[in-house]
């Protein structure tokens, strides 16, 4: 992969911090089908815009970026495994970080080999990490209203020998609030496995925007890697958005390796699917969703995948 970064070196945390913009991110259309918000939204947002704050953005590919390893020696020099176990958890702004590590720390979740995380900023994601034993790699989307950055970040028990962040089109209209996916390459005693944490727009940009935003991902990846992962928070709350969201994987060559677990978010009008998980060159064996209190609205997703022999 092309502006890739150098390896991360252990027991070492680093902040690279590029500019700032305040300016929104213009969104764009990558096909042409249709409005990507109905009309009559469409007319109340154009009469909310001007009242409405906008968000601080960071548009730079390259940063800030936030990145340290807090493995053990133990840990580096782990065999290869039997499975692979992925999570993907969108902590609702990292305001429960206690609460998160200690359902991390139980089965199923315990002993992941890669976590991928969302609503996330950087202190939270060093402490979960430092108190985890593991690696990661964080980029922030944009700066909530609290001050606090938000984004997508990826953890690891294994090397992450390159990352990059990918910007994602379709800034949300109401806070012109730009959306990000993060990309690592795993080091799995010699075997790259490309991960993906993923946090999509709401959707107040319509299930076409939503839909390229996914595309963009898939897009970015094209080949990079025999064995990818993509997870994370696709925001699928809207009648029909989940299966087109499979459908799209599917047609470029994914498997839908969260399928059937069902509902991952509380909500005031009931369960939703917003969280999936989807694999290219590995095999799910296992699933599921742990509802038990893990201190966000979503539930935490867990795949596990046979190692490739």
């Amino acid at each position: 992969m092309s502006q890739m970064s150098q390896s991360l070196p252990p027991n070492e945390a680093r902040r690279v911090v590029q500019g700032r913009s305040a300016s929104p991110r213009q969104a764009f259309t990558r096909r042409s089908k249709g409005p990507l918000v109905a009309l009559p939204w469409a007319l109340l947002l154009l009469a909310l815009l001007p009242a409405c704050k906008l968000a601080e953005n960071y548009p730079d590919e390259t940063g800030p970026r936030y990145s340290g390893d807090h493995r053990t020696a133990d840990a580096a020099s782990a065999e290869a495994p039997s499975s692979l176990t992925v999570v993907t958890f969108n902590l609702a702004f990292a305001e429960n970080v206690t609460e998160a590590i200690t359902a991390l720390r139980r089965p199923p979740l315990a002993e992941a080999d890669v976590i991928a995380m969302q609503e996330m900023d950087a202190t939270s994601v060093d402490r979960i990490a430092r108190e985890l034993g593991l690696a990661y790699v964080y980029y922030p989307a944009s700066v909530q209203v609290d001050g606090d950055d938000f984004g997508p970040a990826l953890l690891s028990r294994w090397p992450l020998t390159a990352d990059r962040k990918i910007n994602l089109p379709h800034d949300d209209p109401y806070h012109q609030q730009h959306r990000i996916a993060v990309v690592a390459t795993l080091d799995i005693r010699g075997t790259p496995v490309q991960v993906v944490s993923v946090h999509n727009a709401t959707p107040i940009v319509g299930l076409s925007g939503r839909l390229d935003q996914a595309e963009t991902i898939i897009d970015a990846v094209d080949g990079a890697e025999p064995l990818q992962v993509i997870a994370g928070d696709f925001n699928t709350s809207d009648p029909g958005s989940l299966k087109q969201t499979v459908k799209l994987f599917s047609e470029r060559g994914f498997v839908w390796a969260s399928g059937g677990v069902g509902d991952t978010v509380d909500s005031i009008i009931g369960g939703l699917p917003l969280d999936s998980v989807f694999v290219r060159g590995l095999s799910p064996v296992d699933r599921g969703v742990d509802k038990r209190p893990a201190g966000s609205d979503h539930h935490p997703v867990w795949v596990r995948f046979a190692w490739p022999s």
